[in-house]
């Protein structure tokens, strides 16, 4: 069976219809990339996993608002005026807006991490690991009340607890680990070459597209 001949017009329209067709699909992706998310419509929105365990905005919530509080602190000092001049500075290849985001991601992570080691490992807290960590929710819990923020953020207190109960069993288990290895806990931090080291035994995966429609500046901070 012979297949029919394409003539020059015919070739013409094809490529015409694949370009229109590719022009719209990027215009969509576009478009979704530019909405900015509503944080507490989107909890349950995933921006990362590990060994298959993900993190959602919920679970993600907290690391936002110490990251949001400390380069708020920072902007204040460089503009007390007009505090949005010092986000939109660009440093280290990056706007400080984009690396305080990164930078709340890959602190979820390094705990994600550490929290399956703790658990591994079957350790627990002390009575007196339970008291400061009791005592740090308490104190977040109020500062995250202040202005609105839960609202924004749409969490409860048992989701902060959840949250910083897993950051209390990493730090835990980022103790022991460093000890073991003979260094410093501060050279497994999120950004440190031993952890990025450790890192590539996991397979761990960062949604770019939710990470890319989170308005970092604008979530728990109100002007």
């Amino acid at each position: 069976m012979k297949l029919p001949k394409l003539n020059r017009k015919n070739i013409t329209t094809c490529i015409l219809v694949v370009l229109l067709l590719f022009s719209m699909w990027l215009a969509a992706d576009t478009r979704e990339n530019r909405e900015k998310i509503v944080y507490n419509e989107s909890l349950d929105t995933v921006i990362a996993a590990v060994e298959g365990e993900t993190i959602t905005l919920c679970e993600l919530a907290v690391y936002v608002a110490h990251q949001e509080a400390e380069v708020e602190r920072q902007a204040i000092v460089y503009n007390p005026d007009d505090t949005k001049q010092y986000w939109g500075l660009h440093t280290n290849g990056k706007f400080i807006k984009h690396a305080a985001r990164d930078a709340a991601v890959s602190m979820a992570i390094h705990d994600e991490v550490f929290f399956k080691i703790f658990e591994e490992w079957e350790l627990t807290l002390t009575s007196e690991e339970q008291q400061i960590l009791d005592n740090d929710v308490y104190d977040l819990w109020c500062d995250l009340t202040e202005d609105e923020k839960v609202e924004r953020l749409g969490i409860t207190e048992e989701d902060c607890y959840n949250a910083m109960y897993k950051i209390a069993c990493a730090q835990k288990a980022q103790m022991l680990y460093a000890s073991m290895e003979n260094l410093p806990e501060e050279e497994f931090d999120f950004s440190s070459e031993h952890f990025l080291e450790l890192l590539e035994e996991y397979e761990y995966k960062v949604e770019d597209s939710i990470l890319k429609r989170l308005d970092f500046g604008n979530i728990t901070i109100v002007r």
